[in-house]
């Protein structure tokens, strides 16, 4: 997944040169949606025929390529404390008594 490929680049030094098919079909496709800067070999052969490219190398992410980053953190992160609190133990009063009942979620089998 090229965002998946966008969340590792932030660990590697840059450049990056990246050969498998892959790698580059990710790389091709941030370069076009302007995440990162990248040189890729040209997809036509001299002939006009289109040719899988057989290596890239990742210039820089780019600003927009950070933001989508920091997006992405701040989803999972919002999305791990969803998790916790469907699992936490949920505080309600019992039908007209007004005693205070802890109440599990049941877990989805």
């Amino acid at each position: 997944m090229p965002l998946s490929f966008l969340m590792s680049l932030q660990y590697v030094s840059l450049p990056k040169k990246v050969v498998t098919p892959e790698d580059v079909r990710h790389v091709s496709i941030l370069k076009a949606t302007g995440l990162i800067e990248a040189e890729i070999a040209p997809a036509l052969d001299d002939s006009g025929k289109y040719k899988n490219a057989h290596g890239a190398v990742v210039l820089r992410i780019t600003e927009d390529g950070a933001a989508e980053i920091q997006r992405m953190r701040t989803e999972e992160s919002r999305s791990k404390a969803a998790r916790q609190i469907e699992g936490a133990p949920r505080a309600r009063y019992g039908a007209g008594e007004g005693k205070l009942n802890v109440v599990r979620k049941p877990h989805p089998a």
